[in-house]
């Protein structure tokens, strides 16, 4: 789907080069005023000055944006139907910025989960098609299951490239569920979506290009 993309690179340099680390007492005066410790995580990388953003772009046509931010830390972030962010100058830079997109871009959730948070409401279905909580599956990847997979799926060898229903998403370990096993939007050891991500990219894609 590459020829679908048409992509232009904006340059807008800043006074100073990096990024602001509130959490560490840094501030550095740069074009979007983007900076670490969004929502007191070390990682996520935002800008809260969309006004300045979208003046910056003025004049060229545009429908997604992706801001690249100059340094060499790890971390990054996005926000569906906004824009997404990453750093590039860590060695993970790549799948971040493509992590990322996933979020900007499709909507995709985060499928890495943590002990202890509780994100969201399970007797809820979520909004974002790759994860569950088997409220309304239906509307998510049940179609792609083969009807010989176990709902919910073990997370053991057998399964490991099985599409199914794996438990631990959203942030949290117990109650909502992920597709696979791994993903870009869990893991990068893959260093690719998983089909039900990927179809929700198409998906997208379709939606903006037919």
């Amino acid at each position: 789907y590459k020829d679908y993309f048409h992509i232009i690179a904006v340059e807008s340099p800043s006074k100073e080069s990096g990024t602001s680390e509130p959490g560490n007492g840094k501030w550095i005066n740069t074009a979007l005023s983007s900076h670490f410790n969004t929502f007191y995580s070390d990682r996520y990388l935002t800008t809260l000055h969309l006004k300045r953003l979208h003046d910056a772009l003025a004049g060229s046509p545009y429908e997604h944006i992706i801001v690249l931010v100059n340094t060499e830390q790890y971390g990054g972030g996005g926000i569906y139907n906004s824009y997404c962010v990453s750093t590039t100058g860590n060695s993970f830079s790549s799948e971040v910025i493509i992590h990322e997109f996933g979020h900007g871009f499709a909507g995709l959730a985060d499928e890495y989960a943590y002990e202890g948070t509780a994100n969201y409401n399970i007797d809820i279905e979520p909004w974002e098609p790759n994860i569950t909580t088997l409220v309304d599956f239906e509307s998510k990847w049940k179609d792609m299951l083969d009807k010989k997979t176990p709902v919910p799926t073990p997370i053991t060898k057998k399964y490991e490239n099985t599409v199914g229903v794996y438990e631990g998403a959203g942030y949290q370990m117990k109650d909502i569920y992920r597709p696979k096993i791994d993903c870009l939007m869990n893991t990068f050891q893959d260093k690719k979506f998983c089909e039900v991500c990927e179809r929700a990219i198409i998906n997208m894609i379709k939606y903006y290009s037919e």
